[in-house]
């Protein structure tokens, strides 16, 4: 039967025991792919990969080879035989390895050492069935070249387990390709140098990315600054006791920052809050209040502006002994203002004019007193 008329690269005989490896051992021989270089050296290689390969899934009894595995077996280019002590018992791997012997096809047997040791006459450890051991006999001639090697996935040597069986499938694999088992074996060690790379730079991105996620989802602070939005006036109170508060869709936060050199920290924020508008209401005594939407973010700063009423809107009744003095013109520090028939006057003073309190006093006279900032109509100025 010419290499074209196969229908399976290889044939793997087991006993149901040790079906995990042969499907492992199936899989790993399917799934190699041949370098592209050593196919276009050699025309009867196959294109890409060796593949089918026959693995029969039932457990069943041998009494005679039963018609369809024969024709599976002829079908078959290799015989791979995986090898325990359990196996070794098995008739219907003894079965096998005659009919593929009978078939002409002895030196296309491949023993897949699992476990046990081969020619060791041990029941308990003797690892090649019966069968293996007349075809193949052990010989202490070593001019006689008689006994079968095995491929051992356990091999002596340096190296992983993980390494040791993937250099067991390219001796298996060189031997069913007839080509040099270090060609082989020094392509599929750079393959799975650039796999383990590609695994390990996938495995940090996708830790990266995890890590991403976890610290997007994380709860965050967030500080809040006031600045002084209009010019800063010596003689005037410094900014005291604001009252911040963030309007949140589940809740509400507030706290209270002292002065501009102080910072308000919410914390422990949603994380899907971050960057999203939220409404904000800001008061401070002396201060115009504020609302406003921001973005939430870890740091934002808000402006904080002077009420220019509040030291700056003067009025009040001006007595002089004790009685209204209307139509009296005053000087209020630098300015002159009259009074009105009731003895009131009313002032405006520039926000940068301001102070807290104020020298009131009849002009080309002596007589004075200090007017307290803030007052109303109401308020009394005797001179």
């Amino acid at each position: 039967m010419s290499q074209e008329q196969y229908t399976y690269y290889a044939f793997v005989s087991y006993r149901s025991s040790d079906e995990k490896w042969a499907k492992w051992l199936q899989e790993k021989i399917e799934g190699y792919r041949l370098p592209t270089t050593i196919q276009h050296e050699n025309s009867e290689l196959p294109k890409s990969r060796l593949r089918p390969c026959f693995r029969y899934h039932t457990d069943i009894q041998p009494n005679e080879l039963k018609t369809e595995l024969r024709n599976k077996l002829e079908q078959s280019k290799y015989l791979l035989v995986i090898c325990t002590p359990r196996s070794a018992q098995s008739p219907w791997v003894g079965a096998e390895i005659d009919t593929f012997v009978e078939l002409g096809r002895r030196d296309r047997i491949i023993p897949v050492i699992i476990e046990g040791t081969p020619y060791s006459g041990d029941p308990a450890t003797e690892c090649y069935n019966p069968s293996l051991l007349k075809h193949f006999p052990h010989s202490d001639n070593i001019h006689e070249d008689r006994e079968i090697l095995g491929v051992n996935i356990h091999e002596e040597g340096s190296g992983s387990a993980y390494m040791k069986r993937e250099r067991a499938v390219m001796q298996i694999v060189s031997r069913m390709l007839n080509v040099s088992f270090d060609r082989i074996w020094q392509r599929q060690k750079r393959r799975l140098i650039r796999r383990a790379i590609y695994a390990t730079l996938g495995a940090i991105l996708v830790l990266a990315s995890l890590i991403a996620v976890w610290v997007m989802n994380q709860p965050f602070t967030s500080r809040v600054t006031l600045y002084e939005a209009t010019p800063a006036v010596a003689a005037l109170p410094p900014m005291h006791d604001a009252v911040l508060t963030i309007t949140l869709p589940d809740e509400q936060r507030t706290d209270t920052i002292r002065s501009f050199e102080q910072t308000s920290l919410f914390r422990y924020l949603p994380a899907k809050l971050k960057n999203q508008a939220v409404e904000v209401h800001l008061e401070a005594p002396d201060y115009l209040p504020l609302d406003t939407t921001v973005l939430l973010s870890k740091a934002f700063s808000l402006p904080l502006r002077r009420d220019p009423q509040v030291y700056g809107a003067l009025s009040a009744i001006v007595l002089i002994h004790d009685m209204p003095a209307p139509n009296k013109t005053i000087e209020v520090e630098r300015f002159e203002v009259t009074t009105d028939a009731n003895g009131r006057f009313t002032l405006f003073v520039p926000l940068e004019q301001q102070r807290k309190s104020y020298r009131i006093s009849l002009p080309f006279t002596s007589i004075s007193t200090t007017l307290y900032a803030p007052c109303g109509p109401n308020d009394i100025v005797i001179l």
